[in-house]
């Protein structure tokens, strides 16, 4: 694997992006308007498990929540991406999180989240947060990856969570071909069959994540990404 330069600063090119909670008037979960992920008006998951969740997302600020070791650490795609509202990390944004999706899943039939837009999961406090959410709302979902080692305290803090809830928080570890549960790159990994598969969204077979579902209801197939 790659060696993440050890001089480019752990934050993002566009740190006017970065929104402070302190001011911020905005919800920092937002209905996903990614066409990648649903190109609906109500971006709502078509079928499976989760069909009719209606799908969320949050954005944290890439490289200063993410590790090292993440494989795009230096061309990570948030370099394309300055307009994004990157969400302040810490206490402030856990206690809107924790009151947003209550609100959400009081409204909605399900709600799904795609965690993390850019950025990634910070400490073990904060996928703690995510384990009560999904304790207290059964109709709660999260799905994403992260760049974390299943062997460090946050990754072991992640694989506990799905061990509890299983498709319920469908977090992926990048570039960790030694586990079914991965999400790869398909600069290193080439598809097997019946073991792995390229993301049918970037290959066209499917429309859009949402008409997908390979990332949570494939639990024994990785999959491969092309780079972004």
């Amino acid at each position: 694997m790659k060696k993440a330069d050890i001089n480019k600063p752990a934050f993002t090119m566009y740190p006017k992006s970065v929104k402070f909670l302190d001011n911020y008037p905005h919800k920092v979960l937002k209905q996903s308007k990614n066409k990648k992920l649903s190109r609906d008006k109500l971006p709502v998951i078509k079928k499976g498990e989760f069909k009719g969740y209606v799908i969320y997302t949050l954005t944290l600020e890439e490289r200063a929540t993410c590790p090292r070791e993440c494989y795009h650490w230096d061309d990570c795609y948030g370099n394309n991406m300055m307009f994004a509202h990157r969400i302040e990390h810490g206490a402030e944004l856990e206690r809107r999180i924790s009151l947003e999706v209550k609100e959400l899943c009081d409204t909605y039939k399900g709600v799904i989240i795609r965690l993390h837009v850019l950025g990634d999961f910070y400490s073990v406090q904060y996928v703690e947060l995510w384990q009560l959410l999904l304790a207290r709302f059964d109709n709660l979902a999260v799905w994403g990856f992260t760049g974390r080692t299943y062997t460090s305290d946050i990754g072991r803090a992640i694989k506990a969570v799905k061990d509890l809830f299983g498709s319920r928080f469908s977090v992926r570890f990048s570039n960790a071909p030694d586990i079914k549960f991965s999400a790869n790159s398909a600069d290193l990994y080439k598809p097997v069959k019946g073991e792995s598969a390229v993301c049918p969204e970037q290959t066209g077979l499917s429309e859009s994540c949402a008409d997908c579902t390979f990332c949570w209801a494939a639990p024994d197939r990785q999959v491969l990404f092309l780079t972004h």
